[in-house]
């Protein structure tokens, strides 16, 4: 098929002209000249020039009111308009028009765009974190400790599904170990008053970690076993998980980051629960609490180390072996860091002297020690 013949240098469509001004519509002959890159509007009855228009700011739009007409304005003067009713004559015009589907942006538009943007962004901020933190540890103040053990549960069971097992086959259980744990977990709860029993367990995984969830769940992972030299250094790591439970900061994380999903999801769309679940998970393996929680389990562990007549400097020992491994934050890195540089905690753990005399009953003899470090093999 051919393609159609091109439209002469200058040539005139029939159409109706709405000025803008009054209520009534025009019959006019438009006239587009190529060469002058113009479109003289004029009246079919007297012949009277009613407007013209540079052909490089004509603009079309489908009106639903007009058929299948095509209705064509000027960029910038959206409200005088020209309908096309001859679908032959509106593509001749449109041959002719090079900007005629370019999409119009009203001056100062990405100004106020800018300053919108910036203003939602600022209150979201604020809402994430001002009134969001504020707001869930008022909220933590009202959830009594069954439904805090409950989810904890969950917690703890999503956790497990992340680390690679599920439905309590990831957890470690012998006769032994289960007995070193439960004697190095009582040399605590003696000096506790907690809300709901202390649930210390350990799971099979490499990772050199622990974590505390919601309702008294503290779960050590085995390779922190794997890399302590001493049934001291976890114990100086099971105080600050304990420190953690105490000032209940996995419930205040758990709720704070519930609140931020649900601010994300009305956002970003729909966030399924298992979703939250995991991102929950997530924070409490990565230990995302703020300084002063980190800081408040530190010093919360040197008092419960000296209650227990232990000594912190197991708990330095370990802070610094996780330096040598993966490095320490310093200086802006560590201001924006949640923990404070490892460096840091280990001089404050020394410095609190929290064996008194220096002598000091071990937590674990040594055949306890080896039976919960053979726990998970």
């Amino acid at each position: 098929m051919a393609d159609p013949t091109p439209p002469l240098p200058t040539f005139a469509v029939a159409g109706r002209f709405f000025d803008g001004q009054s209520a009534g519509a025009k019959v006019v002959r438009a006239e587009a000249e190529q060469i002058k890159g113009r479109l003289l509007i004029y009246d079919e009855e007297s012949g009277r020039l009613l407007d013209q228009w540079p052909l490089d700011s004509l603009r079309m739009i489908r009106d639903p009111g007009f058929g299948d007409g095509i209705v064509f304005f000027r960029e910038g003067h959206d409200e005088a308009r020209l309908n096309i009713a001859s679908a032959e004559d509106a593509a001749a015009l449109g041959a002719v028009a090079p900007n005629l589907r370019k999409v119009s942006v009203a001056k100062g538009t990405w100004r106020k765009v800018l300053l919108w943007s910036g203003g939602a962004v600022a209150a979201l901020l604020l809402i994430l974190f001002v009134i969001l933190p504020t707001l869930a540890d008022t909220l933590a103040g009202m959830i009594d400790p069954e439904q805090e053990e409950r989810i904890g549960q969950t917690v703890v069971g999503q956790v497990e599904r992340m680390l690679g097992s599920h439905n309590g086959s990831g957890f470690c259980s012998t006769p032994e170990g289960d007995a070193a744990l439960a004697k190095m977990t009582e040399r605590f709860t003696d000096h506790l008053d907690l809300p709901y029993e202390l649930k210390v367990r350990v799971i099979r995984n490499p990772l050199v970690n622990a974590f505390a969830a919601p309702g008294g769940h503290v779960v050590i992972v085995s390779g922190l076993l794997d890399k302590a030299d001493s049934p001291e250094e976890v114990a100086g790591v099971l105080a600050h998980e304990i420190g953690h439970v105490a000032a209940r900061d996995p419930l205040r994380i758990t709720l704070r980051t519930a609140g931020s999903a649900g601010i994300i999801s009305m956002i970003l769309g729909d966030f399924a629960g298992g979703a939250l679940v995991i991102l929950v998970s997530e924070q409490l393996m990565q230990a995302s609490y703020t300084r002063d929680a980190e800081a408040g389990a530190d010093e919360f562990a040197h008092e419960l180390l000296r209650k227990a007549e232990l000594p912190s400097e197991g708990m330095a020992r370990f802070f610094e072996k996780l330096r040598d491994q993966y490095g320490d934050v310093d200086g802006a890195e560590e201001f924006l860091s949640s923990h404070p540089n490892l460096a840091s905690r280990a001089i404050a753990a020394r410095e609190a002297e929290t064996r008194g005399d220096g002598t000091f009953v071990p937590v674990l003899d040594e055949a306890e020690w080896d039976a919960l470090r053979a726990i998970c093999k």
